[in-house]
């Protein structure tokens, strides 16, 4: 077995007791601070009669407030461009980054100096989490843009002095062949794109299962937890496959380690993380799926204090095998709460619908799944892509049964012409809730 690869282990392997001291020690100078020049959450605060004094533990933690994106998107509406969640002058902040606009208008978030170095700190526990070491060469298959997901990986990966080779403005074939020429060891991708460059490989008869790449570091969209897809990954690319966790307005505040395959351990001595019942915001027992709070610690100068992240997941019980003591989810991220779809009696996430066709299909097909009524009746379709015209009626009836099989539901698997499903380069959207304009 490897050595298994440390950022801080001490910090790492810290006692429950341990970690809540060091927790409070970072949550008790953040709040101080953010109190004195933050008008954001001081005004927050205030206006429900709190003072940081009032917090003497972690357990104290629960008398804060939460705070919903929907309040940093209104402080950004009423005072342009960055709102008011800003502790420290405007010239003392470097990085302009925003969020990817999905559900709304993007957020705009700033860091200074002090802040940015941290987001690489946190990144260089994400990269010894999943084996990376000095002599490894990460290459970037990415045009920088305003997301923060593979900069701070760019800012870890410098903290820990690895090569970097960055390929903004490349088209895939020219990155592959980089990645050959280059020997390069480490791929920070999206799955979706992970897939892109394998189909393009094999149009151009590159054979990247045999490169020297031996890890993917997938963020962006579910990938190393969903079985189908980190499957496929391994096979086409010969490497392993780690998702890493992160929302712009936190950071990034889950891993997957080397010994691991099936959860994220929760960055601890950086985040605070609490489970609550999405309906009344109160703590669960361990073992219960819950939604997601997060308080980063590391991040006074724009922070997120008890933010509320609308992901549902579960801890695992136990220890995990890489000695970490910080806590498991299992699954990762197991959906969002908004998400979650109710038919015919079933509750159901789109990821679990995701996994079943990602198994069935190869390289090169596309797919999405459709939520539509019919006469008043929640219905699914499924409409599949498929490069190969002979799979096409088997995978139809397979895909159905397995549904059926797994889920008690029956679904509409369309096959569809080539072109008709929009391509993505970078991040999919593979769900489409279409139910408030009816058939599909």
């Amino acid at each position: 077995m490897d050595k298994i690869e440390y950022f801080d282990q001490k910090v790492e392997t810290a006692s429950r007791d341990e970690m809540a001291m060091l927790q409070f020690q970072k949550l008790e100078i953040l709040l101080k601070k953010v109190y004195t020049s933050n008008p954001f959450y001081r005004n927050k605060f205030k206006n429900l009669g709190i003072t940081p004094s009032e917090i003497r533990s972690i357990d104290d933690l629960h008398k804060l407030p939460f705070t919903t994106k929907r309040e940093f998107e209104e402080d950004q509406e009423k005072h342009p461009p960055f709102g008011t969640n800003l502790t420290e002058p405007l010239e003392n902040y470097v990085q302009y980054h925003q969020t990817s606009g999905t559900t709304g208008k993007p957020l705009k978030f700033l860091d200074t100096k002090e802040s940015w170095e941290w987001r690489g700190r946190v990144a260089c526990y994400v990269l010894k989490g999943a084996g990376v070491k000095r002599g490894d060469r990460i290459l970037f298959p990415f045009n920088f843009g305003p997301y923060t997901a593979f900069w701070v990986i760019y800012e870890g990966a410098y903290q820990l002095g690895i090569l970097i080779i960055p390929t903004g403005g490349w088209n895939s074939l020219q990155r592959l062949e980089c990645i050959i020429e280059n020997k390069a060891t480490v791929i920070p991708t999206t799955p979706t794109y992970a897939l892109g460059l394998a189909d393009t490989a094999n149009e151009h008869q590159i054979n990247i299962a045999n490169s020297s790449v031996r890890i993917l570091m997938l963020s962006g969209e579910p990938g190393a937890l969903i079985s189908g897809i980190k499957e496929k990954l391994q096979r086409l690319w010969n490497a392993r496959c780690f998702d890493y966790i992160g929302l712009t307005e936190v950071g990034t505040w889950g891993f997957q380690c080397t010994e691991e395959p099936k959860g994220v351990h929760i960055l601890e001595s950086e985040f605070i993380a609490e489970i609550v019942a999405p309906e009344t915001g109160m703590p669960i027992k361990e073992g219960k799926v819950g939604e997601l709070i997060l308080t980063n610690l590391g991040r006074s100068c724009m922070p997120a204090v008890r933010y509320r992240t609308g992901d549902l997941v579960k801890v695992k019980k136990g220890f995990c095998g890489c000695g970490r003591t910080f806590r498991i989810l299992e699954g990762g991220v197991l959906g969002r709460k908004d998400e979650m779809i109710i038919i015919k009696g079933v509750n159901l996430f789109p990821n679990v619908l995701t996994n079943i066709v990602e198994s069935h299909i190869l390289p090169g097909d596309n797919y999405q799944i459709e939520v539509y009524k019919e006469r008043g009746v929640d219905e699914i379709a499924i409409k599949l892509e498929m490069k190969e015209e002979g799979r096409r009626e088997g995978i139809q009836r397979t895909i159905r049964d397995e549904i059926k099989r797994r889920l008690n539901l029956r679904v509409e698997v369309k096959i569809v012409p080539m072109g008709t499903l929009p391509k993505f380069d970078y991040k999919a959207k593979r769900f489409i809730d279409r139910r408030k304009e009816g058939h599909v």
